[in-house]
């Protein structure tokens, strides 16, 4: 094998040629870099917008045999395609009035080619509830007619929403709500908002995005268009005040609201047991995952402890924090308390304390047998 030795012109035209190709590279790169810059927000814009092929008005009301022959439906809030078959998910309360299911359900699909227009008859279908849940508020519906009662074609689909996860977002990350509020007229409506925190015992997203009467039931979708929630209601911070300095409230004043998400996964999980065929209406999707934790704080000899502070944290956690913290309560003069959430198995730390007593850590792998606690808390020993 031979070896060539290059003249020094040769290796300075080398070295001079890599340079050129290195910044070359690197300019490429930092205009690919910009490209991206410049063209992502269209291209975010473009897939939240495929959502409005899902997108739909829910109408309800009496049907014929209950007016004398007169169809009587209002438009009561939003539901969007979650499946190809026709599978719409909305709120129970969009469908419903004092408990009862409305008989004549309609599903009104928006047409995306005309985003600035009503949906119109044409594209108006007949549905049936295959699958309610009271207690999460959500519901979902099957398109089985067209708006005149005809049957639909065996070949025919629907423009289904992708499923997203929800346990992926973070404080701050963006949503986008989309549906029919009543204030924005008879068009659809997409807003912009943040995820402002989550009530994960409570199975709820928090968000400053718009959730307002008639939004009910829609899509909150993330950056990629893919479904995360289902915006479900608000939760106004109504605070009394006095106003002529007589020492008792005499008004109210809303200090502002918050935007409450049903989490897709509560979404899923449904579809999954309509499909399993082990749909039953009158049964939460989640009532068999959640305890009912209660117990009861004494001393160390056995006496009842008042007024103490027991908080469920999550897993590694020694402090209560508002990231940490999941629910808590107050124990009542015979020492014994109740968490107001039910709460799904799994591993925990229980975190309890008192005037007058040194802090009680607990790790406590939770479960049915051992949902009623028995915390004793060590008097701190005076000087």
């Amino acid at each position: 094998m031979s070896c060539r030795i290059n003249s020094k012109s040769e290796v300075k035209h080398r070295a001079l040629w890599s340079q050129s190709r290195s910044a070359l590279w690197t300019r490429l790169r930092a205009g690919a870099a910009l490209a991206c810059l410049l063209v992502s927000p269209q291209l975010q814009a473009a897939e939240v917008k495929d959502v409005l092929a899902s997108i739909g008005q829910v109408l309800a009301g009496e049907d014929e045999d209950e007016t004398g022959g007169n169809l009587q439906v209002r438009l009561e809030g939003s539901g969007v395609v979650v499946s190809e078959e026709g599978i719409v998910v909305t709120n129970s309360h969009v469908i419903s009035e004092g408990g009862r299911v409305y008989p004549a359900i309609y599903f009104n699909l928006l047409d995306p080619a005309k985003p600035y227009s009503p949906p119109n008859r044409s594209r108006l279908y007949r549905t049936e509830v295959v699958l309610k849940d009271l207690d999460l508020d959500l519901v979902l519906l099957r398109i089985v007619a067209d708006g005149e009662g005809n049957p639909l074609l065996p070949s025919q689909t629907f423009k289904a929403v992708p499923l997203g996860d929800s346990r992926a977002l973070g404080f701050l990350d963006e949503i986008y709500t989309v549906g029919f509020p009543r204030a924005g007229g008879s068009t659809v409506t997409i807003t912009r908002g943040l995820v402002s925190g989550k009530e994960e015992l409570e199975d709820w997203i928090k968000t400053d995005a718009q959730v307002t009467h008639g939004n009910s039931g829609g899509a909150a979708v993330d950056k990629a268009g893919r479904l995360v929630g289902v915006p479900t209601k608000v939760r106004p911070d109504i605070q009394p005040v006095d106003t002529d300095n007589d020492g008792f409230p005499d008004g109210n004043v809303n200090f502002g609201s918050v935007g409450l998400v049903r989490p897709v996964e509560l979404v899923a999980k449904m579809l999954a047991s309509f499909r399993e065929g082990t749909a039953d209406s009158g049964k939460s999707v989640v009532a068999d995952e959640r305890l009912e934790v209660k117990g009861l704080v004494i001393t160390q000899t056995g006496e009842s402890i008042a007024e103490a502070l027991v908080g469920l944290l999550k897993p590694g956690s020694a402090e209560a924090t508002v990231e940490n913290l999941l629910t808590w309560a107050r124990a009542d003069q015979n020492g014994v308390f109740s968490f107001p959430t039910r709460v799904p198995a799994g591993e925990y730390v229980v975190r309890a304390r008192a005037n007058g007593y040194d802090v009680h850590l607990q790790n406590l792998n939770l479960q049915r047998e051992n949902a009623n606690l028995l915390i004793h808390l060590n008097a701190i020993p005076q000087p």
